[in-house]
């Protein structure tokens, strides 16, 4: 759209002959003066009744705004598809965007001639802004009227300015954040713009969403549960941002370092005002920084309000100025077309979807980011397995070597077969004590420093210790001033504790116990099994020598010519039948405990180290977030369905 451009000396010429011949006349006054010449004097005293009525009797509806939220509205049929994709994108995306900012962009679909509000902040106070406002929506034509002295007074009201076009009647001026001004300005009323009038510090920070965060500008409030100040956003569809003088360059150069490529400047836009002429020439209304000089521009209206003589100069101050551009750009987008949506509008849901995706990206990174921290890398994991691998061929080595020692011990030939007569009680004990010093030390404590390397690794999580006992309420002392208790029983009987009938839990080590448990096993399971079958062999072989020395007893003397070398070889056979049992079956028994030792010594090694490689090879995967991934995936669907509704109202 071409820049609005001061009116021709015709034109004004013109307009005020239709004013001198047409007076402006409100709606209501046109009214009363129809029904003075209508109606009969009962319908003017109805009428006139109904005037006096005071405001707070007026309903809802009649002092809602026109982009209030709550205000229900017929949608058009081509803006139904849009308006129910920004709804489901309230509900998929709702914690990517910025819920007022869509607010407004759902209002923007409720009409082909929606609202446009455009937001006028000027850096660290808003005297800078009022004037820019009043410089553009200022009728040359027409005399100072009260809101432009409104907006150039000091009333002591920090509030921000909404600037509408309407009448005093229709206006709800009871906003805490907002005062809402009427005037009567033809750029509003054609555009059906909104002007909020606000400042905003020149130390503020863009946030992540770069300029789109000045769409959003706070307005200041304390909260009254606590005390603390808080910010309100009032979203807005375009922001101009007003600087006096050079020395806030900073937060321009941050605002055009963040402005939005796609757009072109057409949504933010930066003023600077200074105390030279501007030269037009190459100055257009896209670009995102602009010069002005607002004193000009005020001088050019009062030129042209003390006589219409003055137009040629109006003219030059308005251009020297610096203006052109900025009300071109004030209007650029505003315009309805039938069927189509505001290009100001469509810019703004444009920029909601890219905040969306930015944030989705965002969140995407960060996670992907904490994965890979969380993630350990393979030549880690590779120095772990080497070392699982020493380990494992180290304990092989040591379970041979310590084994054949200590089968080989004075200790173990203690427990031959005919020592068992002296030496039958001590067979537990020797065999456990060939498992407590002999059956894989060195390798368990070997594993209990692996385990350490994998827990610094990140492979495991922290260890379980015992948990923090609960102190008694009752073992609670009395404090001076308290009053005593009542005597019970446990005052003269002891009160009994859980820990006297109940053992404490153990502590979990944070290394595997694959050693000690089957120490432990084996120790339960085969020596006590040993130790019986060595006292059972004995006693059989002493039964079995008493017995046949009782027969050969018996034999001699019963039988007369039984010699006494007859009788003891009875009692000969005897014996040595037992001994020979008593060495068959003990040192059976002993090779198979020897064998049995060393086979579940390689079992335990084997378990022991595939447990670890296990541990290894799965350990140290960050957790999958399923949940945020089907959000983020929702939250993409959302925003493409509106860029696809978006697309249908192009074309």
């Amino acid at each position: 759209m071409p820049p609005i451009q001061p009116p021709s000396l015709v034109d004004r010429a013109v307009a005020i002959a239709s004013l001198a011949r047409s007076p402006f006349v409100c709606s209501a006054c046109r009214h009363r003066q129809q029904l003075s010449t209508r109606a009969n004097p009962n319908q003017i005293k109805n009428y006139a009744k109904a005037r006096r009525r005071p405001l707070q009797s007026r309903s809802a509806s009649t002092t809602a705004s026109v982009t209030a939220v709550n205000a229900k509205r017929e949608i058009p049929p081509g803006f139904q598809t849009l308006h129910a994709s920004l709804k489901a994108l309230e509900t998929d995306a709702g914690i990517y965007v910025n819920t007022s900012q869509l607010q407004l962009a759902l209002q923007g679909t409720e009409s082909e001639n929606a609202v446009t509000r455009i937001a006028v902040l000027g850096l660290n106070g808003q005297h800078g802004a009022r004037r820019l406002t009043r410089a553009l929506l200022a009728d040359p034509l027409a005399s100072e009227s009260p809101w432009e002295r409104q907006l150039t007074g000091t009333d002591g009201d920090e509030r921000a300015l909404l600037l509408r076009h309407g009448e005093q009647a229709d206006i709800d001026d009871r906003h805490p954040l907002v005062k809402t001004i009427p005037i009567s300005s033809p750029i509003l009323h054609n555009h059906k713009l909104e002007i909020l009038v606000h400042t905003i510090s020149a130390t503020t920070e863009p946030s992540n969403d770069g300029a789109a965060s000045f769409l959003v500008p706070g307005l200041d409030i304390v909260n009254s549960a606590s005390g603390r100040p808080a910010t309100v956003t009032y979203p807005v569809h375009k922001t101009l941002v007003y600087e006096e003088g050079l020395n806030s360059l900073g937060t321009f150069a941050t605002i055009d370092a963040h402005a939005d490529q796609r757009h072109n400047g057409q949504m933010f836009k930066g003023v600077i005002d200074w105390s030279w002429s501007i030269s037009q020439q190459g100055i257009t209304k896209d670009q995102p920084m602009s010069p002005i000089n607002l004193a000009l521009a005020e001088a050019g209206h009062n030129v042209f309000r003390e006589s219409l003589e003055n137009s040629v100069e109006y003219e030059h101050l308005w251009f020297d100025a610096g203006m052109p551009s900025i009300s071109g750009w004030l209007a650029e987008g505003t315009e309805a077309q039938p069927g189509a949506i505001k290009p100001a509008i469509r810019r703004l849901i444009q920029t909601i979807c890219d905040t969306a995706n930015q944030a989705v990206q965002r969140e995407e990174t960060a996670r992907l980011a904490q994965e890979k921290a969380e993630t350990i890398t393979v030549s880690a994991k590779n120095i772990i397995n080497q070392g699982i691998s020493i380990w494992a061929e180290n304990a092989h080595t040591e379970l041979r070597d310590r084994l054949d020692a200590a089968f080989n011990s004075k200790s173990w030939r203690k427990t031959k077969w005919w020592k068992l007569f002296w030496r039958v009680d001590d067979v537990g004990y020797i065999a456990s004590d060939i498992l407590q010093r002999a059956w894989l030390v060195e390798a368990e404590k070997e594993m209990i420093w692996i385990s350490g390397r994998i827990h610094q690794s990140g492979l495991l999580g922290p260890p379980k210790l015992r948990p923090t006992p609960v102190p008694d309420p009752d073992d609670e002392e009395a404090t001076l001033g308290s009053s005593p208790r009542e005597v019970s029983v446990e005052d003269v009987v002891p009160k009994a504790s859980m820990a006297d009938f109940t053992e404490p839990p153990p502590v979990l080590h944070p290394w595997p116990q694959h050693i000690s448990h089957a120490r432990s096993i084996l120790s339960r399971l085969t020596i006590t099994p040993l130790q019986s079958l060595s006292q059972a062999l004995l006693l059989q072989t002493i039964s079995t020598n008493v017995l046949a020395s009782s027969l050969s007893a018996l034999l001699y003397v019963s039988v007369s010519t039984t010699s006494p070398y007859e009788a003891g070889a009875i009692a000969a056979v005897g014996l040595v039948y037992s001994l020979r049992r008593l060495q068959k079956r003990w040192e059976t028994a002993r090779t198979e405990w020897e064998t049995q030792t060393r086979e579940d010594g390689r079992r335990v090694l084997r378990n022991a180290e595939e447990n670890a490689r296990d541990v290894v090879r799965e350990g140290g995967m960050p957790e999958v977030d399923e949940v945020g991934r089907k959000e983020r995936k929702l939250a993409r669907e959302a925003v493409q369905r509106v860029e696809e509704a978006l697309e249908e109202l192009r074309g």
